[in-house]
């Protein structure tokens, strides 16, 4: 693609040759591939559970959620893959996240620690509130 503007020479552009599963050469660009693709699924039980919030919202007596084996194999394999994205994303944040007390920083594995405290605080109300309301 080389072109010539205004009189200055022209320009090649080197595109590297990449095969189609350059992913799966090195273990971590395989896992770092896995991680991207478990958005998907998650995405859509989500746009699923959407449509059945809606369901149940319009005829609430009509309503009765789904309960097939296949359902319930889906959900489950869903919640591996959004439990390995948040793990993943979390074990990060010691990285991204930079942090001073008393112009002191506070070591990366504290926040990764801190994360996962917060995560497993949350996932404990929300089952609290999830548990109250079913009964």
């Amino acid at each position: 693609m080389a072109t010539e503007t205004e009189g200055l020479p022209a320009t090649r552009v080197y595109r590297r040759p990449m095969a189609a599963g350059w992913w799966t050469g090195k273990r971590h660009y395989f896992l770092y591939v896995v991680r991207e693709f478990t958005s998907l699924p998650l995405a859509l039980w989500l746009l699923w559970f959407l449509y059945q919030v809606q369901q149940a919202q319009h005829r609430p007596a009509n309503y009765h959620p789904p309960t097939s084996i296949a359902f319930v194999v889906f959900s489950a394999v869903v919640l591996l893959f959004a439990l390995y994205h948040s793990i993943t994303f979390l074990s990060l944040a010691g990285s991204i996240l930079r942090f001073k007390v008393v112009e002191k920083p506070v070591p990366a594995r504290l926040i990764v620690l801190a994360q996962f405290a917060i995560w497993a605080v949350a996932s404990a109300v929300i089952a609290a509130v999830l548990i109250g309301f079913a009964r």
